[in-house]
C-alpha cells in the first residue's frame, strides 16, 4: 500500500501520464493525478482517442499497480497530443476544484447532489458498478437513485456506506451527455425487448431496419454477450453493413457481418431508446462525427461486400479489424488482395507490426470494421512512423 501511495505522490509531483490498475475490475484508468489524500486520489481520465473524459475517485484499496511507462502509455501520449491538434471535440472534462483538507470522497459525492450529476459508483460491497444520482449525504453514507439504461423500470434506491465505495466516475462524457439527456429519459415509457434470432427473421428485419433507418442492436454469434448499436447503411446478398454509433450515439465507424455471423437482432429495447436520446442530443450539439471521420459513405447492395471492403482496404492499406470464424479477432491491414484469399499484417499494442502477414481466406472473415475512430488514429500513427 505504502508502494502505491509514494507512486501515485510521485505521478502527482511529476505530473506524470500513469496507467492505474485495479485489483478486481478490468477496467484500466490512464491519466493524471490530480490531487491526493488519506483514501485515495482523483485521477483526470482520457478515452482511447486521447480527448480527456472526466474523472475518477480511486480508493487507495482498489488500486493494485500505477504504470510510469509501457508502449500503451506513448501510444496514448501520441494521441492525447493528436486529439489536442486536431481539436477532437469533447464535453467530459473535469471541473471541480479539490480542496486539499477536506475528504475527497465527500467533494465528489456532495459536487453531484448539488449540481444533480449522474456519476458512477463501484460498490465493493457487492461488486457492482452503478450509475445514478446521489440523493442524500450522511456522516457515514449517501442514498443513491441508480438508473438502468437497459432496464428503464429498475431504478431502485440503495444506500451506500463510504466505507464500501471503491470508485466514482464523474464528469466523463457519457455521464456528461446522461445528465444532460437524463429529464427527457425520464419520461420514456419501458418498452418490451422485441428480438429476432432466426436466419429468415434476420435476413427480413434487416432490409426493413435498411428501409426505415430504424436503430437496432445486433448480438454476434462471435461473442453473443457483445452487442453493436447502428443503423442498416446495405443489405447484401449474405452479409450486411451497419453504420455504429458508439456509447456516446457518436458514429462509430462501419462493420461489416455475414448474415450467418449474426445471433440476434434487436429492433426494440430501452437501451435503444436511451441510444437514440443521445444520438438527438449529439445532433443538436453538433458533435455526431469526430474530425477526420466520414460518415457519409455508401455501398452497393449488388457487390460482393466483403470482396469490395477488403479491396479498398489492401489499395489504400487501411487498418482494419477481421473476425474470423475461430472467434479470433485481428488489427491490421490488407498488403495483397487476392480475390478470395488476402495476406494481413497483424499490429498489436498501437505500434508494433508482423511485418511478414499472415495468408487468411476469405471464406475465414466473418466481419470486417473498418473507418472507426481507434483504427484511424493507429494508421496514422504507423503512417507517422514510417510503418506504412
Amino acid at each position: 500500500m505504502n508502494s502505491i501511495m509514494n507512486d501515485l505522490q510521485y505521478a502527482l509531483q511529476r505530473k506524470a501520464l500513469v496507467n492505474v490498475y485495479q485489483a478486481k475490475q478490468d477496467i484500466v484508468y490512464t491519466g493524471y493525478v490530480d490531487i491526493v489524500d488519506d483514501a485515495g486520489i482523483i485521477l483526470t481520465t482520457f478515452d482511447d482517442s486521447g480527448s480527456e473524459d472526466g474523472a475518477v475517485y480511486l480508493t487507495f484499496d482498489v488500486i493494485e499497480f500505477v504504470e510510469f511507462e509501457s508502449d500503451d502509455l506513448d501510444n496514448m501520449r501520441y494521441r492525447i497530443e493528436n486529439a489536442t491538434a486536431e481539436h477532437f471535440f469533447t464535453f467530459g472534462r473535469m471541473t471541480t476544484e479539490f480542496d486539499q483538507n477536506r475528504p475527497l470522497i465527500r467533494q465528489v459525492l456532495e459536487t453531484a447532489m448539488v449540481d444533480e450529476t449522474t456519476v458512477m459508483v463501484l460498490d465493493r460491497q457487492s461488486g457492482e458498478l452503478h450509475e445514478g444520482e446521489v440523493t442524500r449525504i450522511s456522516k457515514k453514507d449517501f442514498d443513491f437513485q441508480v438508473f438502468n439504461k437497459f432496464h428503464l423500470d429498475q431504478h431502485p434506491l440503495l444506500t451506500i456506506s463510504f466505507k464500501d465505495v471503491g470508485l466514482i466516475e464523474f464528469e466523463g462524457k457519457e455521464l456528461t451527455l446522461q445528465t444532460a439527456a437524463m429529464g427527457f429519459i425520464q419520461t420514456l415509457t419501458p418498452v418490451e425487448k422485441r428480438a429476432v434470432s432466426s436466419l429468415t427473421d434476420i435476413a427480413a428485419v434487416l432490409h426493413h431496419a435498411e428501409q426505415t433507418q430504424q436503430l437496432i442492436s445486433i448480438n454476434p454469434v462471435a461473442d453473443e454477450g457483445m452487442f453493436f448499436v447502428g443503423r442498416v447503411n446495405t443489405v447484401g446478398a449474405d452479409s450486411v453493413m451497419v453504420n455504429l454509433v458508439d456509447m456516446t450515439g457518436q458514429f462509430g465507424g462501419y462493420w461489416l457481418v455475414k448474415l450467418t455471423a449474426i445471433a440476434q437482432v434487436t429492433t426494440q429495447s430501452d437501451y435503444l431508446a436511451v441510444m437514440k436520446t443521445y444520438i438527438n442530443l449529439d445532433e443538436i450539439l453538433g458533435v455526431v462525427t469526430q474530425p477526420g471521420l466520414n460518415d457519409e459513405r455508401l455501398f452497393d447492395s449488388n457487390d460482393n461486400l466483403f470482396q469490395e471492403v477488403l479491396s479498398q482496404a489492401c489499395k489504400l492499406q487501411r487498418v482494419i479489424r477481421l473476425q474470423l470464424n475461430g472467434d479470433e479477432s485481428i488489427v491490421g491491414y490488407v498488403s495483397k488482395f487476392g480475390g478470395k484469399e488476402i495476406i494481413f499484417h497483424l499490429v498489436e499494442q498501437g505500434t508494433v507490426v508482423d511485418k511478414v502477414g499472415t495468408l487468411i481466406d476469405l471464406d475465414e472473415i466473418d466481419e470486417v470494421a473498418f473507418d472507426y475512430l481507434d483504427a484511424q488514429l493507429t494508421e496514422k500513427q504507423l503512417r507517422d512512423q514510417g510503418e506504412l
